[in-house]
């Protein structure tokens, strides 16, 4: 059975790839010998849900992930962090190791912590920036990776980049990605596998940081030498691939994939501030600040900016594991929503703003610890009417309508955790949602909101690649992130899970491979567990 190798490319814009293609030979070549087409993300289109989405092949009603975060609406608004433990049970990896097959994960974001597989991995994004922390299978394979590349990294170790130390962000990126391609090598050819996933982050931060560099209709547009950083790394993410090809085994087939696209941020849209102005929600008259948590992200920003990053590494090994984790990026996302609930007076608040990509959840009596509005007619009365001044929204420039999708939860996601799910979804074109607690608008200009120092922002369309022996030539179209994980099954031979929402992509397959011609099967979730009783036990007879 041939082995499949997926490179992700985190934020990867099909887009951008075709305007720049000639000088992208790697991509160019998939491009002209394989199959290729714009992939849709999941909406929000944010790495948690897409990335835990694309390998389970389910919505996120399927998974009850909506985001980096969740209430726990159990325990008076608290929020806790999603991590691999929420979908481990129902990935493409644990299907894989029940059949007997191997699997290599290189950084695939959401998989902390790890989970024994066959083989190894080394979780991606989600996993706490900390010399402490264990994230990888084997455990051993840290202190490998770490003595081969000479310090591995999951996450950039530096605050994001402010005038005057653009270079020195690159030049971090630019050594990830190396540090990735050498593991990557290192892995291949150390570690059994059938399936190998890659996952370079790079392009998401630049894209995110630098996209008003090159970007002449951004608000914030200025020419300078850092125009074409965007473009650069795209050249260095596809130099990489093309490394990476000359690893591969002949007669594997290549999957290249993103977790969604990218675009122009204008402005956020400060939802919260835009309820309260609508009187669905109250702010308490003095909004909650955590002194502690501030001078907390204050003291980390001025170690990533300022520390040589050796020296960073060493003090990390001597600071406490627990003071460690409230510094790292994703606790201090999960304060800061802390920050906004704990400011909300529930006994006057109809819906609340939820996560950080076009969220309203209604304060629902029932569901959350202090919900006023009645389930029913006036729950229904209360989304309407959201819904309906959402869709008047204009650009607060022209003051023209702004495009808008507006949704209500039922209409875009299903499944057993469909009651979790925020009541509202919405996605304002180049004006992704902000929560934050004080605004004085409505509309937060980009020069004055400074959030997260983003410039470029995620847009639903990624990218899809095929290539290989069993990969036929041509433009795709209608391809969902939930495509993936049936697809792969699909390609090495084995039974799709009923249970997915997601279609395997017969049209990427040539007529007469075995890709091609093999039915598509399906299989109930019970009948895997049978397969997979059978296989232990021919372990444990040392049959195979």
């Amino acid at each position: 059975m041939s082995k499949v190798v997926v490179f992700g490319i985190d934020g990867g814009s099909l887009k951008l790839i075709a305007e720049w293609k000639d000088e992208l030979p790697n991509f160019r070549r998939i491009m002209e010998e394989g199959s290729y087409g714009e992939l849709e993300s999941t909406i929000p289109p944010k790495t948690c849900p897409a990335w835990p989405c694309m390998f389970t092949g389910k919505n996120p009603g399927k998974l009850n992930m909506y985001g980096f975060t969740t209430i726990r609406l159990d325990k008076q608004y608290e929020l806790s962090i999603h991590n691999s433990v929420d979908y481990h049970s129902t990935s493409l990896w644990k299907i894989l190791n029940d059949y007997g097959r191997d699997v290599g994960l290189l950084n695939v974001p959401m998989t902390f912590p790890p989970h024994k597989v066959n083989s190894f991995m080394v979780c991606g994004i989600g996993a706490p920036e900390t010399r402490k922390s264990n994230y990888t299978y084997p455990p051993s394979l840290k202190k490998i990776l770490d003595k081969l590349v000479g310090g591995y990294e999951i996450f950039p170790p530096i605050a994001p980049p402010t005038v005057g130390r653009e270079e020195r962000y690159l030049s971090i990126l630019s050594e990830m990605v190396d540090k990735r391609v050498k593991a990557a090598i290192y892995l291949m050819n150390h570690f059994s596998w059938d399936l190998f996933v890659c996952v370079f982050y790079a392009l998401d931060q630049v894209q995110h940081h630098f996209w008003h560099h090159m970007d002449e209709t951004h608000p914030l547009h200025h020419a300078t030498k850092y125009q074409n950083a965007i473009r650069d790394f795209y050249q260095k993410v596809d130099a990489a691939i093309g490394a990476l090809f000359k690893e591969i085994p002949s007669g594997a087939n290549i999957l290249v994939v993103s977790d969604h696209g990218f675009d122009s941020i204008h402005g956020n849209f400060a939802v919260n501030r835009w309820l309260e102005d609508n009187q669905f929600l109250k702010f308490r008259d003095k909004a909650h600040k955590s002194k502690t948590n501030a001078i907390l992200y204050k003291t980390r920003n001025l170690l990533l900016t300022y520390i040589n990053i050796n020296l960073l590494r060493f003090i990390s090994r001597l600071l406490p594991k627990a003071l460690v984790r409230k510094l790292a990026i994703l606790n201090e996302h999960k304060n800061r929503f802390s920050e906004v609930y704990k400011s909300i007076d529930w006994s006057q608040t109809k819906a609340y703003g939820l996560g950080s990509m076009g969220m309203i959840s209604v304060s629902l009596k029932g569901r959350e610890p202090e919900g006023i509005v009645e389930p029913g007619e006036e729950y229904e009365e209360t989304r309407n009417a959201i819904i309906s001044r959402l869709k008047k929204l204009v650009n607060p420039q022209t003051g023209e309508a702004l495009p808008i999708k507006v949704s209500k939860r039922e209409e875009v996601y299903h499944g057993q955790y469909l009651s979790r799910a925020p009541d509202i979804l919405f996605l304002i074109d180049k004006y992704p949602q902000a929560i934050a607690v004080g605004e004085q608008s409505v509309w937060v200009d980009l020069s004055r909101s400074g959030y997260l120092g983003w410039m470029g922002w995620h847009d639903q369309q990624g990218v899809f690649m095929a290539y290989g022996p069993d990969i036929n030539r041509g433009r795709l179209s209608d391809l969902k992130i939930y495509d993936i994980m049936p697809t792969i099954l699909h390609m090495l031979g084995l039974p799709i899970p009923g249970d997915v929402d997601g279609r395997v992509l017969t049209e990427i397959f040539k007529p007469g491979s075995k890709a091609g011609e093999r039915p598509v099967v399906y299989q109930r979730v019970d009948e895997r567990r049978k397969v997979r009783a059978k296989i232990k036990q021919f372990k444990n007879s040392g049959k195979i």
